[in-house]
């Protein structure tokens, strides 16, 4: 009876033994086997998120550096008679007026006479070009330093004067210095009356001959817009400085 129990105890071991010794195999199995794919899906991960962002940030460097050599074609120094005179970055085809409204623009001394007469604001901006323009006032010391004080230029401001706030007074004045003795119309002080009393001078004319002055010669008229070779022959007797 004894050695039936003891034999039943011993099998009872060895099932139990038996049983923790296969659990613990799979549970070995289980762990291991999970770890090490783990790991091995990580890895490649890693070294792609390492081998991208050099990757991204050299070509967002690229791209930047494209725009701008794409966008900025031409470098101009504007100064002057604008409000932010600086050195400024434009695209290729700009003109000469997109360099100003880049410097904001014309202030309120700016010699507009001057720039609506000599400088083209539709003209093409060439890479590391100078734009200047000129102040009111510098127009006036020109004028003062450079221009002898005769009869003939105080004549030429009086004329000026009267375009501007016509007078009788200025007028009996223009009348008297427009003609020299001989009888011609002095294209340098004559009134606009009297340069339209010309052959073939009109009144549009002889405001583009008043805004030409002064002229050294007579011949200097061919360069007003409108007066040919023919219209100056009409007239070259019944002009002179």
């Amino acid at each position: 009876m004894k050695g039936e129990i003891a034999k039943e105890q011993v099998r009872k071991y060895f099932v139990i033994f038996f049983f923790s010794f296969f659990c613990g195999i799979l549970s070995d199995y289980f762990i291991i086997n999970r770890y090490f794919f783990n790991t091995q899906e990580d890895c490649p991960q890693e070294s792609e998120t390492v081998n991208t962002k050099p990757l991204m940030v050299s070509s967002t460097e690229e791209d930047k550096k494209v725009i701008i050599e794409q966008t900025c074609k031409v470098h101009v120094d504007t100064s002057g008679a604008v409000k932010q005179p600086g050195v400024f970055c434009l695209p290729e085809g700009s003109m000469v007026i997109d360099a100003i409204g880049k410097a904001g623009g014309f202030t309120n001394t700016a010699a507009y006479r001057f720039i609506s007469r000599r400088i083209n604001l539709s003209q093409l901006l060439l890479d590391n070009q100078k734009i200047y323009i000129p102040f009111e006032d510098e127009m006036e010391c020109k004028l003062v330093s450079f221009l002898p004080q005769t009869k003939e230029v105080q004549a030429m401001i009086s004329n000026s004067i009267a375009l501007t706030y016509p007078t009788s007074e200025l007028d009996s004045t223009e009348t008297e210095t427009g003609g020299d003795s001989a009888g011609c119309v002095n294209i340098n002080t004559a009134t606009a009356e009297e340069l339209d009393s010309l052959s073939g001078i009109g009144e549009v004319m002889a405001k583009k001959i008043i805004e030409g002055r002064p002229y050294e010669k007579i011949e200097d008229l061919l360069n007003v817009s409108g007066i040919g070779e023919s219209l100056f022959e009409k007239i070259k007797e019944e002009i002179c400085i």
